[in-house]
């Protein structure tokens, strides 16, 4: 018990400087994981939709998730297997929140 005799010696601030820390290095790996998702998502669909598609079409739809979702869905149907399900999703993603 002596190891952690520095934690019970936190005071109130300290403690909250601790969670606070934690806090914003969470939202910076977030932010991290998103921003990488986004560019994923983006290349996925300039390289697989802008096949068929001119790519500013689908900026003059404004759709949610799940409506992103089924139509890249149904495309990928369509792709007879050039769009996978996965990269479907992905794509999707992007629209969603873009």
């Amino acid at each position: 018990m002596k190891r952690f005799r520095h934690i019970r010696r936190l005071n109130g601030a300290g403690a909250i400087i601790i969670v606070l820390v934690m806090m914003i290095a969470a939202m910076v790996l977030a932010t991290t994981l998103s921003c990488s998702s986004m560019e994923e998502g983006k290349a996925l669909f300039e390289a697989k939709c802008g096949t068929c598609h001119p790519l500013d079409y689908s900026f003059q739809e404004t759709n949610n998730l799940a409506e992103w979702n089924k139509i890249t869905k149904t495309m990928a149907r369509y792709s007879e297997g050039k769009i996978t399900e996965k990269e479907a999703k992905k794509i999707a993603k992007y629209l969603a929140n873009i």
